[in-house]
Protein backbone atom coordinates (compact mmCIF):
# COMPACT_ATOMS: atom_id res chain seq x y z
CA UNK A 1 0.00 0.00 0.00
CA UNK A 2 2.77 2.40 0.96
CA UNK A 3 4.64 1.61 -2.26
CA UNK A 4 1.52 2.35 -4.32
CA UNK A 5 1.11 5.67 -2.60
CA UNK A 6 4.76 6.56 -3.24
CA UNK A 7 4.34 5.68 -6.92
CA UNK A 8 1.24 7.87 -7.10
CA UNK A 9 3.11 10.72 -5.43
CA UNK A 10 6.03 10.44 -7.84
CA UNK A 11 3.61 10.31 -10.76
CA UNK A 12 1.98 13.51 -9.55
CA UNK A 13 5.36 15.21 -9.27
CA UNK A 14 6.22 14.09 -12.80
CA UNK A 15 2.93 15.42 -14.16
CA UNK A 16 3.51 18.70 -12.35
CA UNK A 17 7.02 18.99 -13.81
CA UNK A 18 5.67 18.41 -17.31
CA UNK A 19 2.89 20.93 -16.72
CA UNK A 20 5.34 23.57 -15.51
CA UNK A 21 7.59 23.01 -18.51
CA UNK A 22 4.74 24.30 -20.69
CA UNK A 23 3.38 26.86 -18.23
CA UNK A 24 3.32 30.64 -18.32
CA UNK A 25 5.35 31.90 -15.39
CA UNK A 26 3.63 34.74 -13.55
CA UNK A 27 6.91 36.55 -12.92
CA UNK A 28 7.51 36.77 -16.70
CA UNK A 29 4.36 38.86 -17.16
CA UNK A 30 5.47 42.49 -17.16
CA UNK A 31 2.27 44.20 -18.30
CA UNK A 32 -1.30 42.92 -18.61
CA UNK A 33 -4.33 44.98 -19.61
CA UNK A 34 -7.55 42.98 -19.48
CA UNK A 35 -9.55 46.15 -20.28
CA UNK A 36 -12.34 44.81 -18.08
CA UNK A 37 -12.56 48.07 -16.10
CA UNK A 38 -12.16 51.74 -16.94
CA UNK A 39 -11.82 54.03 -13.92
CA UNK A 40 -12.39 57.46 -15.40
CA UNK A 41 -9.66 57.45 -18.02
CA UNK A 42 -7.40 54.88 -16.33
CA UNK A 43 -6.76 51.18 -16.98
CA UNK A 44 -5.17 49.10 -14.22
CA UNK A 45 -2.19 46.89 -14.99
CA UNK A 46 -3.64 43.50 -14.04
CA UNK A 47 -0.16 41.98 -13.74
CA UNK A 48 0.15 43.77 -10.40
CA UNK A 49 3.32 45.56 -11.55
CA UNK A 50 1.77 49.01 -11.43
CA UNK A 51 2.08 49.89 -15.12
CA UNK A 52 -1.14 51.89 -15.21
CA UNK A 53 -2.32 53.18 -18.59
CA UNK A 54 -4.79 55.84 -19.61
CA UNK A 55 -7.28 56.36 -22.39
CA UNK A 56 -6.29 59.27 -24.62
CA UNK A 57 -8.99 60.52 -26.96
CA UNK A 58 -12.09 58.65 -27.98
CA UNK A 59 -12.70 55.18 -26.56
CA UNK A 60 -15.11 53.09 -24.53
CA UNK A 61 -15.60 49.64 -23.04
CA UNK A 62 -17.47 47.07 -25.12
CA UNK A 63 -17.85 43.28 -25.11
CA UNK A 64 -14.50 41.66 -25.87
CA UNK A 65 -12.83 38.32 -26.44
CA UNK A 66 -12.90 37.90 -22.63
CA UNK A 67 -15.38 40.03 -20.69
CA UNK A 68 -14.78 43.65 -21.72
CA UNK A 69 -12.42 45.26 -24.23
CA UNK A 70 -11.51 48.78 -25.32
CA UNK A 71 -13.10 50.18 -28.48
CA UNK A 72 -10.85 52.79 -30.11
CA UNK A 73 -11.93 55.06 -32.93
CA UNK A 74 -11.54 58.66 -34.01
CA UNK A 75 -7.88 58.72 -33.02
CA UNK A 76 -8.23 57.25 -29.54
CA UNK A 77 -5.38 55.20 -28.05
CA UNK A 78 -4.34 53.70 -24.71
CA UNK A 79 -1.01 55.01 -23.44
CA UNK A 80 1.36 53.96 -20.66
CA UNK A 81 3.96 56.64 -19.92
CA UNK A 82 7.58 55.57 -20.06
CA UNK A 83 9.07 53.70 -17.13
CA UNK A 84 11.57 50.90 -16.54
CA UNK A 85 9.23 47.94 -17.15
CA UNK A 86 11.30 47.04 -20.21
CA UNK A 87 14.52 46.24 -18.29
CA UNK A 88 13.85 42.45 -17.89
CA UNK A 89 13.24 42.20 -21.64
CA UNK A 90 16.70 43.57 -22.34
CA UNK A 91 18.32 41.45 -19.64
CA UNK A 92 16.77 38.19 -20.91
CA UNK A 93 16.78 39.06 -24.61
CA UNK A 94 13.25 37.71 -24.93
CA UNK A 95 9.82 39.19 -25.53
CA UNK A 96 6.29 38.05 -26.29
CA UNK A 97 3.61 40.58 -27.24
CA UNK A 98 0.05 39.28 -27.20
CA UNK A 99 -3.35 40.83 -27.96
CA UNK A 100 -6.82 40.13 -29.25
CA UNK A 101 -8.18 42.59 -31.81
CA UNK A 102 -11.21 43.16 -34.05
CA UNK A 103 -11.10 45.59 -36.97
CA UNK A 104 -14.26 47.43 -37.95
CA UNK A 105 -12.40 49.57 -40.48
CA UNK A 106 -8.95 49.28 -42.04
CA UNK A 107 -7.28 51.22 -44.83
CA UNK A 108 -3.83 52.31 -43.67
CA UNK A 109 -1.30 50.83 -41.21
CA UNK A 110 -3.04 50.01 -37.93
CA UNK A 111 -0.94 49.64 -34.78
CA UNK A 112 -2.02 47.09 -32.19
CA UNK A 113 0.82 47.34 -29.62
CA UNK A 114 3.84 49.62 -29.80
CA UNK A 115 6.71 49.80 -27.29
CA UNK A 116 8.87 52.87 -27.77
CA UNK A 117 12.16 53.09 -25.89
CA UNK A 118 13.26 56.54 -24.74
CA UNK A 119 16.77 56.10 -26.15
CA UNK A 120 15.85 53.87 -29.08
CA UNK A 121 14.79 56.37 -31.72
CA UNK A 122 11.90 54.59 -33.40
CA UNK A 123 9.86 51.44 -33.59
CA UNK A 124 11.65 49.16 -31.14
CA UNK A 125 8.76 46.73 -30.75
CA UNK A 126 5.40 46.82 -32.46
CA UNK A 127 2.69 44.60 -33.88
CA UNK A 128 0.60 46.05 -36.69
CA UNK A 129 -1.66 45.26 -39.64
CA UNK A 130 -0.41 46.67 -42.93
CA UNK A 131 -2.66 48.11 -45.68
CA UNK A 132 -2.82 44.69 -47.34
CA UNK A 133 -4.28 43.21 -44.13
CA UNK A 134 -1.04 41.29 -43.42
CA UNK A 135 0.89 40.86 -40.14
CA UNK A 136 3.56 43.57 -39.86
CA UNK A 137 6.02 44.06 -36.98
CA UNK A 138 9.31 45.26 -35.53
CA UNK A 139 11.18 43.20 -32.95
CA UNK A 140 13.84 45.10 -31.01
CA UNK A 141 15.03 47.39 -33.80
CA UNK A 142 13.57 49.39 -36.66
CA UNK A 143 13.65 46.63 -39.27
CA UNK A 144 10.10 46.32 -40.59
CA UNK A 145 8.99 42.74 -41.22
CA UNK A 146 5.81 41.22 -42.61
CA UNK A 147 4.29 37.94 -43.74
CA UNK A 148 2.36 37.43 -46.95
CA UNK A 149 0.79 34.07 -46.17
CA UNK A 150 -1.95 35.30 -43.85
CA UNK A 151 -4.68 37.89 -44.42
CA UNK A 152 -6.76 39.46 -41.65
CA UNK A 153 -10.38 40.27 -42.35
CA UNK A 154 -12.76 42.89 -41.06
CA UNK A 155 -15.18 42.07 -38.26
CA UNK A 156 -13.32 38.98 -37.07
CA UNK A 157 -11.57 38.42 -33.73
CA UNK A 158 -7.86 37.55 -33.98
CA UNK A 159 -5.37 36.48 -31.33
CA UNK A 160 -2.11 38.07 -32.54
CA UNK A 161 1.25 37.20 -30.96
CA UNK A 162 4.86 38.19 -31.66
CA UNK A 163 7.67 36.15 -30.08
CA UNK A 164 11.23 37.44 -30.54
CA UNK A 165 14.72 36.74 -29.22
CA UNK A 166 17.05 38.81 -31.39
CA UNK A 167 17.52 35.94 -33.84
CA UNK A 168 13.99 35.62 -35.18
CA UNK A 169 10.60 37.25 -34.97
CA UNK A 170 7.81 34.67 -34.97
CA UNK A 171 4.12 35.34 -35.55
CA UNK A 172 1.23 33.27 -34.19
CA UNK A 173 -2.37 33.92 -35.19
CA UNK A 174 -5.23 32.23 -33.35
CA UNK A 175 -2.80 29.87 -31.64
CA UNK A 176 -1.09 28.72 -34.84
CA UNK A 177 2.45 29.47 -36.00
CA UNK A 178 2.11 31.51 -39.19
CA UNK A 179 5.74 32.23 -39.98
CA UNK A 180 8.98 33.96 -39.01
CA UNK A 181 11.50 36.47 -40.29
CA UNK A 182 15.19 36.60 -39.32
CA UNK A 183 16.30 39.49 -37.10
CA UNK A 184 19.93 38.58 -36.32
CA UNK A 185 20.98 41.53 -34.22
CA UNK A 186 22.35 42.11 -30.77
CA UNK A 187 19.44 42.57 -28.37
CA UNK A 188 19.43 46.08 -26.87
CA UNK A 189 19.10 46.72 -23.14
CA UNK A 190 16.73 49.67 -23.05
CA UNK A 191 16.18 51.32 -19.67
CA UNK A 192 12.82 53.05 -20.18
CA UNK A 193 9.95 52.72 -22.63
CA UNK A 194 6.37 53.79 -23.23
CA UNK A 195 3.50 51.66 -24.51
CA UNK A 196 0.93 52.75 -27.07
CA UNK A 197 -2.05 50.47 -27.69
CA UNK A 198 -3.94 51.26 -30.86
CA UNK A 199 -0.95 53.13 -32.34
CA UNK A 200 2.09 51.90 -34.20
CA UNK A 201 5.01 54.21 -33.47
CA UNK A 202 4.06 57.14 -31.27
CA UNK A 203 0.78 58.59 -30.00
CA UNK A 204 0.01 60.26 -33.32
CA UNK A 205 1.06 57.67 -35.94
CA UNK A 206 -0.54 54.51 -37.34
CA UNK A 207 -3.54 54.74 -35.06
CA UNK A 208 -6.33 52.23 -35.50
CA UNK A 209 -9.19 53.62 -37.55
CA UNK A 210 -11.92 51.71 -35.73
CA UNK A 211 -10.95 48.66 -33.72
CA UNK A 212 -11.56 46.71 -30.54
CA UNK A 213 -8.49 45.53 -28.60
CA UNK A 214 -8.45 43.12 -25.67
CA UNK A 215 -6.12 41.11 -23.42
CA UNK A 216 -2.85 42.92 -24.09
CA UNK A 217 0.05 41.09 -22.45
CA UNK A 218 3.81 41.72 -22.60
CA UNK A 219 6.19 39.04 -21.31
CA UNK A 220 9.93 38.92 -20.71
CA UNK A 221 9.87 35.40 -22.15
CA UNK A 222 9.51 33.55 -25.42
CA UNK A 223 6.21 31.70 -25.15
CA UNK A 224 5.88 28.32 -26.84
CA UNK A 225 3.03 27.47 -29.18
CA UNK A 226 1.42 25.42 -26.39
CA UNK A 227 1.61 28.37 -23.98
CA UNK A 228 0.18 30.71 -26.59
CA UNK A 229 -2.74 28.37 -27.22
CA UNK A 230 -3.39 28.10 -23.49
CA UNK A 231 -3.46 31.88 -23.11
CA UNK A 232 -5.68 32.23 -26.15
CA UNK A 233 -8.19 29.69 -24.86
CA UNK A 234 -8.18 30.55 -21.15
CA UNK A 235 -6.81 34.13 -20.91
CA UNK A 236 -4.00 34.93 -18.49
CA UNK A 237 -6.10 34.57 -15.31
CA UNK A 238 -7.40 31.22 -16.55
CA UNK A 239 -3.91 29.89 -17.23
CA UNK A 240 -2.63 31.02 -13.83
CA UNK A 241 -5.67 29.48 -12.12
CA UNK A 242 -5.00 26.13 -13.80
CA UNK A 243 -1.36 26.29 -12.72
CA UNK A 244 -2.39 27.03 -9.14
CA UNK A 245 -4.80 24.11 -9.17
CA UNK A 246 -2.13 21.77 -10.56
CA UNK A 247 0.35 22.93 -7.94
CA UNK A 248 -2.18 22.31 -5.17
CA UNK A 249 -2.83 18.81 -6.51
CA UNK A 250 0.88 18.03 -6.51
CA UNK A 251 1.34 19.39 -3.01
CA UNK A 252 -1.42 17.05 -1.81
CA UNK A 253 0.22 14.19 -3.71
CA UNK A 254 3.53 14.91 -1.98
CA UNK A 255 1.85 15.02 1.43
CA UNK A 256 0.32 11.61 0.90
CA UNK A 257 3.76 10.07 0.37
CA UNK A 258 4.69 11.04 3.94
CA UNK A 259 2.18 8.62 5.43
Amino acid sequence: MLRSMIVLGLSAIFVFAVTLSDAIEKEDILVYYSFDRLNGKKFTDDSGNGNEARLVGKGSLVDGAFKKAVHLSGGGIVQMDQNDFIVPIGEKGLITMEAWFYLNKHVEYDGIISIEAAAGGCCEFRTMVNPQFKPFWDAGHHADKSLGNFTFELKEWYHYVLVADGKDGKIYINGEFIGAQPENFRWPEFKKAAIYIGAGENPTLHKVEDAIIDEVVIYAAALTEEEIKASMELSVPGVLAVEARDKLAVTWGELKTDF
